[in-house]
């Protein structure tokens, strides 16, 4: 056991009587106004290291991922600043703002009008890793968890709040235990379309098991700006492709002779 998981650990064996002494963000006002040794403080440490148990697992989880995609991509470098910025996150403390995550996939027109209008964060790295938890909609409607893993799709939309123009490898992460014939799977963002084909040779071991394919590329001539990306497997009711994560990355640019 590493040090920082010795130090999680540590953290998670605070009695309730000495949460006040551990240093965590206040991300609230209430809390903020409240004294080091309330008991609201106690309750928001409490909540956060709680969060941190949920977070911090499946945060590693996605940088296995991206260090899996990294190594087969021509341009490692979106990667690498993504496994980054995630490692960033969990060296902070391992607890990630839902809010602004869902936040910079709506578009202007669905936040609230009552009130201060939040920034929206732009995607200035040119890269986005999309899973079933951040869909808009997913047919056949998954069972069971509300965020799955990996959810099987026949169709599944994201809304994308902001994509500069350019050009955009698409990687799919899955899994294709059962494939009855040969399967079209497709991408499509604002009109633009990459599509590949799945047969026997790219199904995978079982349900758990996860391979990567290269969909091919979009061109952008201009942002995408609160569109929607459909990727779409077989005929829509299909539930034989399972979606782990669609990686959209920034093409490397062509050599020039």
């Amino acid at each position: 056991m590493n040090l920082r998981h010795l130090l999680f650990s540590s953290l998670l064996a605070i009695p309730a009587a000495g949460l006040a002494q551990v240093s965590l963000p206040v991300n609230s006002a209430p809390v903020a106004a409240s004294s080091e040794s309330s008991r609201l403080r106690q309750m928001e440490t409490i909540y956060q290291l709680q969060l941190r148990t949920k977070h911090i697992p499946l945060l590693s989880k996605y940088i296995t991922d991206l260090q899996k995609l990294a190594a087969q991509a021509d341009d490692p470098k979106p990667y690498q600043s993504e496994i980054e910025r995630i490692q960033g996150i969990i060296t902070s403390g391992g607890v990630v703002d839902l809010a602004a995550a869902v936040q910079s996939l709506k578009t202007p027109s669905e936040m609230p009008v009552t009130q201060p209008m939040p920034a929206l964060v732009k995607n200035t790295r040119a890269f986005i890793a999309l899973t079933p938890a951040l869909a808009r909609s997913i047919t056949p409607t998954p069972s069971g968890s509300a965020s799955p893993d990996a959810a099987a799709v026949g169709e599944i939309d994201w809304r994308i709040e902001s994509l500069p123009a350019g050009t955009y490898d698409i990687v799919l992460n899955y899994a294709c235990p059962v494939l009855t014939q040969p399967m079209t799977i497709q991408v499509s963002l604002a009109s633009q379309k990459a599509e590949a084909s799945v047969d026997a040779s790219k199904m995978t071991a079982s349900a758990t098991t996860y391979g990567v394919m290269r969909l091919g590329q979009i061109t952008l001539t201009t942002e995408a700006k609160g569109e929607i990306l459909r990727l779409s497997a077989g005929i829509r009711g299909s539930s034989e492709l399972l979606v782990r994560q669609l990686v959209i990355a920034r093409a490397r640019a062509a050599a020039v002779n």
